[in-house]
């Protein structure tokens, strides 16, 4: 028999406990993502007068600083 037509069940890949991005806690001491993403959809102009206009800030934090 060759080894494509055996199966055996593998531990290669797929999910493992503990993997991933830790999610934002509740508390000061948490660990992990604290943000919460969102998508804004703008016109190219748009985008390219934020951009213009936030200077060496990145996207998020010129919006926040607006806000």
């Amino acid at each position: 028999m060759s080894n494509l037509t055996k199966m055996k069940n593998s531990t290669h890949g797929g999910a493992r406990k503990g993997a991933g991005r830790k999610a934002g806690g509740k508390n000061k001491n948490a660990k992990g993502r604290t943000a919460i993403t969102r998508s804004v959809s703008m016109q190219p102009e748009t985008w390219q007068k934020l951009d213009r206009d936030r200077g060496t800030q990145s996207r998020g934090k010129y919006i926040e600083s607006k806000l």
